[in-house]
């Protein structure tokens, strides 16, 4: 009796300890927990008998399968693998989405394309982290606000990819990471910026420097350093007014005076205006070319009174003669 005793305690403490260790455990519904094949599998399958990975859940099985069903709620409810967390507040029962879900749904008669979807929402009920990808299809990746306002929306239709970041304060840092306040929408914190196409800018750029107004004027490239170009072209008005008919050249005599009192050519910046304002490279070329043919006229000027004084010459000598 003491041997049959002692069994039973034995067997007993043996269900207690392997109650207790248990992976899984469903109390009542006990009876529809089977065992793996092989038995010696120790993972952890839903809707399949030989997992691969601790925990393996199966959706729907066939493939090249429509599946029927009797509306799009009623696809996406019965392709749900996995729900975790609280319920949502606005599924429409206690079997309803709950924070996190992960959708696996089959090609049916509803749509043609399978897809999957994994969702993350908060205690609000709000989505915050979603993707969709569709079967030969188009997927999406998107984070959203409390307001579910977007703020990262990725795109990609199998040609092109799209990647917005639609809030108006948005900030991207490559290279590092910026403690705020980030002073730049896009910033490079390490190693250079290659761009192998064309690079197109709607407002103004600085290189060394933020600033891009001097007095009035606002300049679309502002450099604060040397600035090195294998050639610069400049559009700008030019002097060829200078040959017009109309155009009033100044005498020779007053050219000294304006210098005696000025200390430079009329309509030419002084030094001190340079060194103030700074030199406008289309303005000076223009200014410059007006007095190359200011110059060119004094020389024909000067070259016609020139032969005028050689033909006298040479009449004085004929005429001694």
């Amino acid at each position: 009796m003491r041997k049959i005793t002692k069994k039973i305690y034995s067997i007993i403490f043996f269900l207690i300890v392997a109650i207790s260790n248990a992976q899984i455990s469903t109390g009542t519904g006990a009876v529809s927990i089977l065992s793996n094949t092989p038995n010696t599998n120790t993972n952890l399958g839903i809707g399949i008998n030989n997992p691969i990975a601790k925990l393996d859940i199966n959706g729907f099985p066939a493939i090249n399968t429509t599946y029927v069903f009797s509306s799009e709620s009623d696809s996406f409810m019965k392709s749900i693998l996995l729900n975790i967390g609280s319920l949502r507040e606005n599924s429409t029962s206690n079997n309803g989405t709950r924070l996190l879900t992960f959708y696996d749904v089959p090609p049916s008669n509803i749509s043609a394309n399978a897809q999957t979807i994994f969702a993350i929402e908060d205690r609000n009920d709000a989505n915050r982290f979603k993707h969709n990808a569709i079967a030969n299809g188009s997927s999406t990746l998107k984070i959203s606000d409390k307001t579910q306002s977007a703020v990262f929306d990725l795109h990609e239709d199998g040609t092109s990819t799209f990647l917005f970041l639609p809030k108006p304060n948005s900030y991207l840092t490559i290279g590092g990471r910026q403690v705020w306040p980030v002073p730049y929408k896009l910033m490079v914190k390490n190693g250079d910026s290659r761009f192998e196409g064309n690079l197109y800018v709607d407002t103004n750029i600085g290189i060394g420097t933020s600033n891009f107004t001097d007095g009035a004027d606002t300049y679309r490239l502002s450099v604060k350093g040397k600035v090195r170009a294998e050639e610069v072209k400049v559009y700008n008005t030019w002097a060829d007014y200078v040959f017009s008919p109309s155009y009033t050249l100044s005498s020779l005599k007053e050219v000294e005076d304006y210098i005696a009192k000025n200390g430079h050519l009329q309509n030419v910046p002084s030094a001190s205006d340079i060194t103030k304002n700074g030199l406008e490279l289309g303005e000076m070329a223009k200014i410059q070319q007006e007095k190359i043919e200011e110059l060119t006229l004094y020389l024909i000027q000067q070259n016609k009174e020139i032969e005028e004084l050689k033909s006298q010459v040479k009449l004085l000598l004929s005429i001694k003669k």
